[in-house]
């Protein structure tokens, strides 16, 4: 065998190593990251479907029209049927919008 042989051999394998190192790094700090977020919407669904405070959302009859805003609720997303019903029909009411009503942060 020769130098080059177990020169490539030797690289591949430190390759290798650092690769595993930096995957366990990052695997870790994702795992802390994903692990929050997680908490954070545990506590958000514990204090109830208004929990997001700010923004709000777009409900809106598809056979009349009719529209109203309520607070957002936890699980909302735009085009589900929720339970409301339009007062002028009785139609289940759609998620037309989701939006924030605070004012954006301007960067200074």
């Amino acid at each position: 065998m020769s130098f080059e042989y177990y020169y490539i051999t030797l690289m591949s394998l430190v390759i290798f190593v650092v690769a595993l190192l930096i995957g366990l790094i990052m695997n870790n700090r994702y795992y802390r990251v994903i692990k929050e977020s997680l908490t954070q919407a545990r506590e958000a669904e514990s204090k109830g479907p208004l929990a997001i405070s700010g923004e709000v959302e777009v409900l809106m009859c598809p056979r009349c029209g009719y529209s109203k805003t309520i607070s957002y609720r936890l699980g909302d997303y735009v085009g589900k049927v929720v339970d409301d019903k339009c007062p002028n029909d009785g139609e289940r009411l759609i998620v037309h919008a989701i939006y924030s009503s605070r004012p954006a942060e301007q960067s200074s």
